[in-house]
């Protein structure tokens, strides 16, 4: 899903976990960030509730928390089939956009419905040229190349029971999972990057993101924590050795843990060293 005419000066992605807070009573700490890029920009808010079973409830509530943070400019892009993401005012509504949102629901109707379409090439366009793209829970996992869509919780280090697709293809070389340690995903995530070793794996908790900067590194924003599975030194994987069934076997796999304010080097594969404060010992 590439648009190989276009200059790549990638801009910002803003991946979250899931269940972000929404709440005045709560710091929405996220929702803020977003806000603050929102502000930054020379376009409209716009949201993309196609993961969504109940597109106009979705629609509306985040209408109202965005307002509440001060964007005056907030438009709803609603797609119920590949047909709505070829129209002209589709297009013109993506256009205009500074920043979009994908919502939460089910990743396949993200890939299915816009990938490859008008509505895709023009979400292309505006992160090629500095714009910010945000996804939440099933708007976070569509943002890979490879796409992680299903696996039963603890039990997914299973491969057989594990559901991969291609992505969007905003990030490469990575596969993220969201709603992370509330709903026990780090079986099957492990078992994602068993059979996916150039990718790391990326779970994230919920009310927690990542902010992705120009796809060469990552920041933690939130309440939660961030998981880096990487594969790439793995020595054995007991996948090439039989038919995968049962728990897969593997030997050498690189884990990170990371939370807020802490940062991550996608290029090196390394997290960041904290920075000292001056004075510090």
């Amino acid at each position: 899903m590439n648009e190989k005419s276009l200059s790549k000066r990638p801009g910002t992605l803003i991946i979250i976990g899931g269940r972000e807070e929404k709440t005045t009573d709560r710091e929405r700490e996220i929702l803020e960030e977003v806000a603050r890029r929102a502000k930054r920009s020379r376009g409209d808010l716009v949201i993309i509730p196609v993961a969504s079973s109940y597109p106009e409830e979705v629609s509306r509530e985040y209408t109202r928390v965005f307002h509440e943070l001060g964007i005056k400019s907030v438009r709803t892009l609603d797609i119920r089939s590949r047909q709505d993401a070829t129209t002209p005012e589709a297009e013109e509504i993506v256009a205009a956009a500074g920043l979009v949102f994908f919502t939460g629901g089910d990743q396949l109707r993200i890939t299915s419905q816009i990938g490859d379409s008008p509505v895709f090439v023009r979400l292309q366009r505006l992160y090629n040229h500095g714009g910010t793209i945000v996804g939440t829970s099933a708007g976070a996992a569509a943002m890979p190349e490879t796409m992680l869509i299903g696996g039963p919780r603890d039990q997914s280090n299973q491969i057989s029971a594990l559901g991969m697709a291609p992505g969007l293809g905003l990030i490469p070389g990575v596969i993220i999972d969201s709603h992370f340690a509330e709903r026990g995903r780090f079986g099957r995530l492990l078992g994602a990057v068993t059979e996916n070793p150039k990718n790391i794996g990326i779970g994230i908790d919920e009310n927690t993101a990542i902010v992705v900067e120009s796809a060469q590194c990552f920041s933690v924003l939130g309440t939660g924590a961030v998981y880096i599975v990487d594969g790439t030194q793995v020595t054995y994987s007991s996948l090439s050795d039989r038919s995968p069934e049962g728990t897969v076997s593997i030997h050498g796999v690189s884990l990170h843990v990371l939370g807020a304010g802490e940062e991550y080097d996608l290029k090196i594969r390394k997290p960041i060293p904290p920075r000292s404060e001056p004075g510090s010992q």
